[in-house]
């Protein structure tokens, strides 16, 4: 038994962060009930990378989750969000601040229908401060958050992360408050509003950035891929690629030296001692591990290192990573059947549980696929759903 079967929410999220959200109380067993507007769906619906006319994208962020094809800005879509709404402990939106309430869902709307509900939000920039009417994009929250300004080399533009950070983390955070909110809710029988924001989710991560800012006044330049107090801590070019290596100690120093055949280098005074070593690494030291790291490969110098208890990776290109002993020993590269593309490699479940492990039970939902199941279930008859369905208030679908 997965840890969250029996919590049911109703889902009106879209796109990456939210998505996510609900995405990862899926995979712990939560019933999601996502609800999409009518032959147009989740924006991620249409997002690259797209096979059999459908969206890869989508797939990964929706699976395990039921669609709803729903019109909720008519009376009958409402009616039918409503009775949705006594049924659900959780209700999860990232819609711009104020659309919720423009469509009567207020978290004081959705109290008075169910007082217990755990009502959570996320969006660029949250439900109160001067910003909050305004889009927040990853691209922009990065930016605007100072994350991206601490990322890149230091005689370089400021750049964003490879991967839309931002909704990832927001997201991640929003699945934790949600189970905060439910244990909180057992404990006292009182729901509450979550409120998420990106742009502050982004700002968490700064680590002791801002610490050192109100102490000192300076924030230490961009620093690409070192780390100011280690030394070396970097990427070293090979003859096929790079190499990620972290020496933090004098000792991983002499160790590094001995299983890389530079005994002369671990000689030299000005290398000994970590601080030392930091302060000469550009006028020199890179310069000499580079000319041999050039004559390696980064699959022979992980495996010489990792040999010795050196911390070392290979920088591995996507296909790499994703055919790796250890990715597939835990089982992160899985194999999902989604009905509209068939079979999809996957990232698989990062949270690692021994009594009540995650599952990916069904891939993502047509759009529309259980609209004739959750109305039935709220007692519309047949002839009741055709004609919702003529009026486009609901999308059914017969996949």
């Amino acid at each position: 038994m997965r840890p969250l079967e029996g919590m049911k929410v109703l889902d009106f999220t879209q796109v990456h962060a939210g998505s996510l959200t609900t995405r990862l109380l899926a995979d712990f067993g939560a019933e999601i009930i996502k609800i999409e507007r009518p032959y147009v769906g989740d924006l991620a619906r249409y997002w690259p990378p797209i096979a059999n006319g459908e969206s890869a994208y989508y797939a990964f962020l929706n699976r395990g989750k039921n669609s709803i094809g729903l019109n909720g800005s008519k009376p009958e879509g409402k009616e039918i969000i409503e009775k949705l709404l006594k049924e659900v402990d959780v209700i999860c939106e990232n819609f711009k601040y104020g659309s919720m309430e423009r469509m009567g869902l207020s978290y004081e709307d959705v109290k008075k229908i169910n007082p217990e509900i755990i009502y959570a939000s996320l969006n660029g920039f949250g439900q109160t401060g001067p910003l909050k009417e305004n889009v927040g994009l990853d691209l922009q929250l990065q930016a605007m958050s100072g994350y991206m300004d601490r990322t890149g080399f230091p005689d370089g533009a400021p750049t964003k992360a490879a991967a839309v950070i931002g909704d990832q983390i927001a997201g991640t955070y929003m699945a934790n408050a949600i189970l905060l909110a439910a244990i909180h809710k057992k404990k006292t029988g009182k729901g509450q509003q979550i409120d998420i924001s990106i742009l502050e989710s982004l700002f968490a991560t700064l680590e002791g950035a801002p610490v050192t800012y109100s102490l000192t006044g300076t924030v230490p330049e961009r620093v690409g891929n070192e780390y100011p107090s280690c030394s070396p801590y970097d990427n070293f070019e090979t003859n096929d690629g790079y190499v990620a290596v972290g020496v933090a100690t004098d000792r991983q120093w002499q160790t590094f030296c001995k299983a890389m055949k530079l005994d002369h280098l671990a000689e030299k005074e000005e290398y000994k001692v970590n601080e030392i070593r930091g302060q000469q690494y550009h006028i020199g030291l890179k310069d000499e591990l580079e000319a041999l790291t050039k004559t390696m490969s980064k699959f022979e110098i992980e495996e010489i290192l990792r040999g010795v208890g050196l911390p070392c990776g290979a920088v591995r290109t996507v296909a790499e990573a994703m055919s790796s002993d250890q990715v597939n020993a835990r089982e992160m590269l899985i194999d999902v059947n989604d009905k509209a593309m068939g079979n999809v490699k996957m990232p698989g479940i990062g949270i690692k549980m021994s009594e009540t492990p995650g599952a990916v039970t069904h891939g993502a939902p047509l759009l529309g696929e259980y609209t004739d199941y959750y109305l039935s279930h709220l007692g519309y008859s047949s002839q009741a759903i055709e004609e919702l369905e003529s009026k486009k208030i609901i999308q059914r679908s017969n996949g």
